[in-house]
């Protein structure tokens, strides 16, 4: 299983991107899949897409939600 970790970004300025957000109790990570690749909070190093494959996810933010440093995947 390989992890690479996200690019800490700025807030995204509203309508600019799309935000996943986690809300509500339960545990991470905020995408699972099936693949072979795991994406790290650049900040925090919590996984928040597990097992998905490599390009797979694309021009998507994510809030972390144990620090609350918003993430992109490298590249996209």
């Amino acid at each position: 299983m390989a992890n690479y970790q996200m690019e800490i970004i700025p807030e995204p300025k509203p309508g600019t991107a799309s935000v996943l957000i986690r809300s509500g109790k339960g545990t991470l990570p905020i995408i699972k899949g099936q693949g072979d690749v795991n994406y790290v909070c650049g900040a925090c190093h919590t996984v928040i897409c597990e097992h998905v494959e490599r390009g797979q996810i694309i021009n998507i933010v994510f809030k972390c939600p144990q620090c609350q440093a918003y993430n992109r995947i490298r590249g996209t």
